[in-house]
């Protein structure tokens, strides 16, 4: 029988004959997609395309689901299916379906308690899980309250914006001075949306015909406009600390020379799934996601590692949040402390990680301050996968050891950004605002990830996510408090895109700039 998520467990209790419950009902994978990736080989004369990879898997997708949607187009299809409700009572269809994910081969599905169980009894399902719908400020990993701390435009001496000190921290301006901006890298910022009339980030912005508004809401408002209208411009400052291009006197962006594509969320997960569909479909290069399904949401975790999977067949570099609750380890206790998709395999293995298992996408991203300590509320690992289809880092306190997260720390608290209040003609809003929590942070990695990108695209080299990952990993510096080259809470350290650049050409995978290099 398959595996029933917490919350559709409690709710089949408490469920009478007719009433209906919104689930996603994952189907089997039989294997074959495993060989559906961009490249057999990073070295490889004729990878396929994304184009490809995504044809390929939805074909796959198709067929791995033909089963389950003939059961209940069958079952329903008459008033004496074995799926229908009880005759005694009001009319309701016993399954209907919803939607399809090719991303984690999954069906959403209105069910009722009947069908839920005729399903869980099929032997291609391997789990149900409830949607629950969720506050958006809950799944947001951002500890700076909202329209806190506005920063003024700053008078220049020069034409050239000046780089916030996060910026300059990680080394940004140095990748800048080898000519080396973000240029062609497509970063999709999974967030609230984005104010693309701000003017640091309007010549920033993802051009599309079918797409004219650099993107696409999948908040389910019926409006298609991804505008952030969030409270605190959440989305906007993700996507200012990106590419952010000093426009307005402050250059707050890693990769001002990247390209914004705005996907606005929605506030349950199969609405994340339609979103990280979109970037991959529309061709981004990284993915930036400030967010993170908290254990106290029981998060859809087998769901969210498949969707995850997927993004790094693509070959797509993903730096995910590690959440804002590290010091609240009773509500969210080790190994839960981190939320989903941030407590995902990342692609690379870091050879100093006590015990290997799968690989996936997120990089995740710890919150340092300006003076390299640890962010009191960065999320802590380590996270647990010991359960179903995943059990390949189990944990034991004093036992075994779980997977070690974050992956990487990064300028989180008195950041600053765009803010999406900013109005030109008023006379009482500051174009910039300040940022905090992993939320900043994760921005800032998706910026170094964007700029070794364009490093890559410049020279006719091969940008895989695990090269990019272990590039940054490796050059990180070493944290107050941290002791060992990758540790639980710190990951490898405060990241240094610079650092990281030279470590490439050091490798061969990218080549040298023929002029001196600067000095840290």
């Amino acid at each position: 029988m398959a595996t029933l998520g917490e919350n559709l467990k409690t709710r089949l209790e408490t469920m009478k004959d007719h009433d209906t419950v919104d689930v996603v009902v994952y189907v089997s994978n039989d294997g074959a997609d495993e060989q559906m990736v961009l490249s057999e080989s990073i070295d490889s004369d004729e990878p396929a395309s994304r184009s490809e990879y995504v044809g390929q898997l939805r074909q796959a997708v198709d067929e791995r689901q033909k089963g389950l949607l003939s059961f209940v187009q069958e079952e329903t299809a008459s008033p004496s299916a074995r799926l229908m409700a009880l005759d005694e009572g009001p009319s309701v269809t016993a399954a209907r379906v919803i939607d399809r994910f090719w991303i984690n081969n999954s069906v959403r599905m209105e069910l009722t308690r009947a069908a839920v169980i005729a399903i869980a009894d099929r032997s291609d399902v391997t789990h149900i899980e409830m949607v629950t719908p969720t506050d958006l400020d809950e799944i947001l990993d951002n500890v700076t309250f909202p329209g806190a701390l506005q920063v003024e435009a700053v008078a220049l001496d020069a034409d050239t914006p000046k780089p916030t000190w996060s910026v300059k921290h990680i080394n940004a301006h140095l990748m800048w001075s080898l000519g080396y901006r973000g240029k062609d890298v497509l970063v999709a910022v999974i967030d609230t949306g984005v104010n693309y009339r701000h003017p640091d980030l309007m010549g920033r912005m993802w051009q599309s015909a079918d797409y004219p508004k650099h993107g696409y809401d999948f908040s389910g408002n019926g409006d298609p406009d991804p505008m952030d209208e969030h409270h605190g411009g959440h989305g906007t400052k993700c996507a200012g600390i990106v590419a952010g291009d000093g426009t307005m006197g402050q250059a707050t962006g890693v990769a001002p020379e990247a390209t914004i594509m705005a996907i606005r969320m929605g506030n349950d997960e199969p609405a994340m799934f339609r979103c990280l569909e979109f970037a991959i479909d529309q061709g981004a290069d990284v993915i930036s996601m400030s967010l993170t399904w908290k254990y106290d949401k029981s998060p859809d975790y087998p769901g969210w590692r498949r969707a995850c999977e997927t993004v790094a067949k693509a070959r797509i570099s993903h730096a995910n949040s590690s959440g804002n609750q590290g010091n609240k380890l009773v509500g969210f206790p080790i190994p839960y402390n981190i939320g989903a998709p941030g407590n995902c395999p990342s692609p690379w293995l870091n050879p100093n990680l006590p015990q290997a298992g799968g690989t996936c996408s997120p990089v995740t991203c710890g919150a340092s301050n300006s003076s390299d300590r640890l962010s009191y509320s960065s999320g802590r690992g380590p996270v647990a996968w010991e359960d179903g289809a995943y059990a390949d880092y189990p944990y034991d306190a004093g036992g075994e050891p779980g997977l070690v997260k974050p992956d990487i720390c990064a300028p989180g608290p008195g950041t600053t950004s765009c803010s999406s209040k900013y109005d030109p003609d008023a006379a009482n809003t500051a174009p910039y605002a300040g940022f905090g929590g992993t939320s900043a942070a994760t921005p800032h990695v998706a910026g170094c990830m964007a700029l070794l990108i364009s490093v890559c695209k410049a020279n006719g080299a091969v940008p895989t996510p695990e090269r990019i990952q272990e590039a940054l990993e490796t050059t990180a510096v070493r944290m107050v408090g941290q002791t060992k080259d990758k540790e639980n809470h710190y990951g490898s350290g405060r990241v240094d895109v610079f650092a990281a650049y030279k470590f490439g050409v050091e490798k061969g995978w990218w080549p040298p700039v023929d002029q001196e290099l600067p000095v840290a």
